[in-house]
């Protein structure tokens, strides 16, 4: 098994959040979930294909798993579901067409790169659809993240 490695990139796609921000991506309903050994409470948002591991437990890796397959499922494997960083130990989610990580030097995205990003616009709307997820974004953006790989 590898190491797990910090990564910075700029992510093209919707920003969707975590249960550390209250999902502050989504304009979905949450709904509260327990944790039914140490009562702790979190947010997710209503879905139809929730698990229970991600009622039971506070964490991110159930979410984006079961996204990820859910979009598998659906023939839009070539896109990214990242966990990005939103600080200190706090995860979010984004679902994303292109990830730009030059291999050294700074994220810097050119126009011609900027520009082609947008042909991905339909798919992203269609893996939301699938995902049943509404987000506050109207349109796909650009986004700066640190995220695991």
């Amino acid at each position: 098994m590898g190491a797990i490695e910090n990564h910075a990139a700029m992510m093209y796609g919707y920003r969707l959040g975590g249960p550390a921000d209250g999902w502050a991506g989504l304009a979905n309903e949450l709904v509260r979930c327990t944790d039914s050994i140490d009562g702790s409470s979190w947010l997710m948002p209503r879905v139809s294909w929730e698990t229970e591991d991600m009622r039971e437990e506070n964490h991110p890796d159930y979410f984006a798993a079961a996204a990820a397959e859910r979009l598998a499922a659906s023939g839009l494997e070539s896109l990214f579901l990242r966990t990005y960083s939103l600080g200190w130990e706090v995860e979010g989610h984004i679902v994303a067409a292109v990830i730009h990580q030059p291999e050294g030097g700074p994220l810097a995205l050119t126009p011609a790169t900027m520009a082609a990003a947008s042909q991905h616009d339909a798919v992203l709307a269609r893996a939301l659809s699938v995902l049943e997820l509404r987000t506050l974004a109207t349109k796909p953006e650009w986004i700066m993240a640190n995220y695991y790989a």
